[in-house]
């Protein structure tokens, strides 16, 4: 049995550990307390959350999704796919986070990939060209690492994962 379970937050429940997650991260840390119930319940994100079954279900980890466009003029000229209309339709990662004793341990990617999965169905559905996210610079060469390329500099540094990469990762 797995020692994880990955589900889609629900509003009407209340989640062991919630209350005390932490990730060391102070912004998402109150997010996932003040915030993340708010948001999923005025359907602005959806979340999906991680359970340690080991540990009655306690949350561990999350990342929320939400519809965004951003400009083909946000795309460096060298790293803007072909064909792009003026605004481009993409999901938002809008947080990503797992537990800071978990850390380290995979746990980050594999919350991506299932954010991945859910893009190209996303995609299929409706229509989308990729993932966009804004990456702190202690996250930019995790996102780096899987494929996500900077768009125009600021601060925190907004990231793109085309469609097309994210079917060749997960097929």
């Amino acid at each position: 049995m797995s020692r994880f379970r990955l589900t889609q937050f629900d509003t009407t429940l209340s989640y062991r550990g919630i209350k005390t997650f932490d990730c060391n991260n102070d912004m998402i840390n109150t997010f996932v307390k003040k915030s993340l119930k708010k948001r999923v319940g005025k359907h602005l994100s959806q979340a999906y959350v991680l359970l340690d079954t080991h540990n009655g279900d306690e949350f561990v980890g999350f990342y929320t999704l939400d519809t965004f466009s951003i400009t083909r003029d946000s795309f460096e000229d060298i790293d803007k796919p072909s064909g792009l209309p003026p605004v481009v339709p993409v999901v938002k990662l809008g947080m990503l986070s797992v537990s800071k004793h978990l850390q380290s341990q995979g746990i980050g990617k594999r919350l991506l990939r299932d954010a991945m999965l859910k893009t190209v169905q996303i995609s299929d559905l409706a229509g989308c060209r990729g993932i966009y996210l804004l990456a702190e610079k202690d996250a930019i060469l995790f996102y780096r690492s899987l494929g996500f390329v900077a768009l125009k500099s600021s601060e925190p540094v907004p990231m793109f994962l085309d469609i097309e990469v994210i079917i060749d990762l997960i097929v």
